[in-house]
């Protein structure tokens, strides 16, 4: 029995199930550029109606923002923060379908669609170019040019799949949020509102700007990290050897390794760029589902403190700082029509969910109900993935 795809279709289906999983490197590097026009011309549209969208949008949002908020910064920046993710879902949304639509149909008939929609996005780029900078001369051609690709070599070189992959990571996220308040939140919120009810809280986090919040939420997340590939790195290396027969069997059931794997099959040790790329994908996996969890305990801060903490506390919590340093209270108003809320409390949410995340993701990792939930399925995925690709000997 070969243990090697026998035909085109087979090469191919191998290869589209590694993309799936977010593993370009697993495919064999002759076949990186292969089916391109179906594979970039996705991107490629989505790309284009973001670049109009944000273009035309942006100004304009600003512009009608400034006139109906007046002078109300707040309110202007959350608006076009809005139109903007409204825009980027909408090319999302046109990535997907455009996608969809390129799978259902045969080969003959996919790439000349696909190669059509190339060209149609290229001469779109060209025109409102053009239109954007009357006086230009080739700036741009070559910038559309360019444009396109830079698509082409990140899909080539397996970017695209991992987009797709992180898409569907998303969506699999936003479908766990049950079992992370079922799982995760109760213990971790317990400790967090002792804290949420501290004056010291709310005068840290008012005297801390977005900038620093965002830059300690990025040295969490490095951390995270740390963490997470350090424990992938430990257990990939371990599983390369404990893995029997029976066990690898059970593993290539489902996927395009159904049937070929043989019991003299060796494990073979894996390429530097498919280690890596194996680590990244499950170092982004639960980078993802820490963003979806510190998300989920914001909101939830937010609501309590909308709800249990009047207006006076904060003022009397924050007081008026010092002279080196001063504090104030600033209610959110949209439309002219007060908020329950305040930016203090957003600020002590954001600084709280985001100390919060760390211990879920040491949680996740190390003990079994966090683990059975948010870590164990990322491993399984990782070890299906090296046993077909055993199995196939790419």
């Amino acid at each position: 029995m070969s243990s090697l795809p026998r035909t085109r279709a087979d090469q191919r289906g191998a290869d589209l199930w590694f993309r799936l999983m977010g593993l370009p490197t697993f495919v064999p590097l002759r076949r990186w550029f292969t089916d391109l026009p179906r594979r970039v011309a996705p991107l490629i549209a989505s790309v284009t109606i973001a670049r109009f969208l944000l273009q035309d949008l942006v100004d304009d949002a600003i512009e009608v923002a400034v006139e109906f908020f007046g002078t109300d910064e707040w309110a202007i920046f959350a608006s076009v923060l809005v139109l903007i993710g409204i825009a980027l879902a909408i090319a999302w949304t046109a990535y997907a379908l455009l996608r969809g639509l390129l799978r259902r149909l045969r080969l003959p008939a996919g790439a000349t669609v696909a190669t059509a929609v190339i060209v149609l996005c290229l001469v779109g780029l060209i025109v409102g170019g053009y239109l954007m900078t009357p006086d230009a001369t080739v700036g741009p051609v070559l910038s559309a040019l360019a444009l396109v690709l830079g698509c082409v070599l990140f899909t080539g070189m397996g970017g695209g799949a991992l987009l797709t992959w992180a898409s569907r990571l998303a969506v699999r996220n936003v479908s766990a949020i049950g079992y992370m308040a079922s799982i995760a939140l109760p213990v971790i919120l317990m400790l967090v509102v002792f804290a949420f009810f501290s004056g010291e809280v709310w005068q840290m986090a008012s005297a801390l700007g977005w900038r620093s919040i965002w830059t300690l939420a990025l040295v969490v997340g490095a951390l995270a990290v740390v963490v997470v590939l350090s424990v992938c790195a430990k257990e990939l290396d371990e599983d390369m050897h404990v893995q029997g027969h029976e066990h690898r069997l059970a593993l290539v059931v489902g996927t395009p390794a159904e049937g070929r794997m043989q019991e003299d099959t060796p494990h073979r040790p894996l390429h530097r760029a498919q280690r890596i790329n194996l680590l990244l994908v499950m170092a982004v996996a639960q980078v993802l589902q820490a963003v979806f969890f510190a998300a989920l305990l914001w909101m939830l801060l937010v609501v309590i403190g909308a709800i249990a903490i009047p207006y006076g506390v904060v003022e009397l919590w924050v007081g008026a700082g010092s002279a080196s340093m001063p504090l104030e209270v600033v209610r959110i108003e949209v439309a002219s029509a007060t908020l329950p809320l305040t930016v203090n409390l957003l600020k002590a949410a954001a600084l709280l969910s985001v100390i919060a995340t760390l211990p879920f993701v040491f949680s996740a990792v190390s003990e079994a109900r966090y683990r059975e939930r948010f870590f164990d399925p990322i491993m399984a995925d990782m070890r299906r993935a090296i046993a077909v690709r055993d199995a196939l000997r790419v």
